[in-house]
């Protein structure tokens, strides 16, 4: 293929906060209307012009959250593809440095222990940040195989239980 037919797509940098307190971990879950709706995630969002990633990742949490965080250890970046861009999440670990929260633009937060993370119904670029959590962690060592599962059945539809046969009822 000639170079000249590479279509690149435009990468969208988004740094996301991963708000740890007292050993729990602060979920968002978005809109109900906009792309999205309903799925949890890391809040944050994209840069603006000449923004470093904790810079946006500041602003971005002072709109959504209206706090402060101190801004911890970076974690490795988690790419989505659309049709026509690269989504890059880039997470970082952080704590509030102001306490109370108000939603601006999510429907709902939870704090969660980190097991309780993977019971969400997770955007998908989230949950590649959730499994690198997990490895930040270093719980991967007892919990991987069943992360990773659990992550990759995120993804696929929900199928059926079993129930009880049906009988008429005795009159």
């Amino acid at each position: 293929m000639p170079v000249s037919d590479i279509v690149l797509k435009p990468l969208v940098r988004v740094p996301c906060a991963i708000i740890e307190r007292e050993g729990k971990v602060l979920a968002a879950q978005r809109s109900a209307v906009g792309s999205l709706p309903m799925k949890w995630e890391f809040p944050g969002g994209k840069l603006e012009a000449g923004e470093t990633e904790e810079e946006g990742l500041v602003r971005e949490i002072r709109e959504e959250l209206c706090v402060e965080i101190l801004i911890g250890e970076r974690l490795p970046v988690t790419d989505r593809n659309d049709v026509w861009r690269t989504i890059r999440l880039v997470p970082f670990v952080c704590e509030l440095a102001s306490d109370e929260i108000i939603l601006t633009e999510h429907e709902q937060i939870l704090w969660l222990s980190p097991e309780e993370l993977l019971e969400l119904d997770w955007a998908e670029a989230d949950r590649g940040v959730l499994l690198n959590y997990f490895k930040y962690l270093t719980i991967e060592s007892e919990f991987d195989s069943e992360v990773t599962s659990l992550l990759s059945s995120l993804s696929k539809p929900p199928q059926p239980e079993p129930g009880p046969s049906r009988r008429p009822a005795k009159s």
